[in-house]
């Protein structure tokens, strides 16, 4: 049987190897992410809205859709594309199925209710 002595030194250089490792995991990752946001932005400022880029591949969605017997709503330029405060089949006013048991019990393990 190996030595106590020993068996705590091996564990315990094992842990410091691997808290060196999740450490410098963790700088790459946030590095990677830093990255990421950053060549996001730089591209979000160079995009101008209403460029030609822009309008010829909106015109080719149009055409798309056109051909394919879509509808195409038609949005302001100046629309912000977001999403209204409510939902119009009440859903945001939690009404939803998974909340509400069918039976009237007051016993309803649905994850919907658990979660909350």
């Amino acid at each position: 049987m190996a030595d106590p002595a020993d068996s705590v030194r091996r564990f315990r250089a094992a842990l410091a190897d691997a808290v060196s490792r999740s450490g410098r995991a963790r700088g790459e990752a946030h590095q990677r992410a830093e990255d990421f946001q950053r060549s996001t932005t730089e591209l979000a400022r160079s995009k101008s809205p209403g460029s030609a880029v822009e309008s010829s591949q909106r015109a080719a969605a149009a055409a798309y859709r056109i051909r394919m017997g879509l509808e195409i709503e038609e949005f302001s330029e100046n629309e912000p594309n977001v999403r209204p405060a409510t939902a119009p089949n009440g859903a945001a006013a939690g009404n939803s199925p998974e909340q509400t048991p069918s039976d009237g019990s007051d016993l309803d393990f649905s994850q919907a209710r658990i979660m909350r």
